[in-house]
């Protein structure tokens, strides 16, 4: 089984803006212009949670871009 084909069966289909809001948030920008529907969305996927009025990065969401960046 070729490693992208593993990589997206292991994780759903997300948009580029996805992504690209998943990685902000892992670098923890200050100018973050994604709205609530993209956050609420990679909550749902378990790569985000709030955390003390702040939204941080869960250990799923960093394996999902560390393996996104290898594959």
């Amino acid at each position: 089984m070729e490693t992208q084909h593993a990589f997206s069966q292991l994780m759903p289909p997300m948009t580029d803006p996805e992504w690209i809001a998943l990685e902000s948030l892992e670098e923890e920008t200050r100018h973050f212009i994604f709205g609530d529907t993209v956050l609420l969305t990679l909550k749902e996927l378990g790569f985000v949670e709030p955390e003390g009025g702040q939204w941080r990065v869960t250990e799923h969401g960093h394996r999902a871009l560390s393996e996104r960046t290898f594959s």
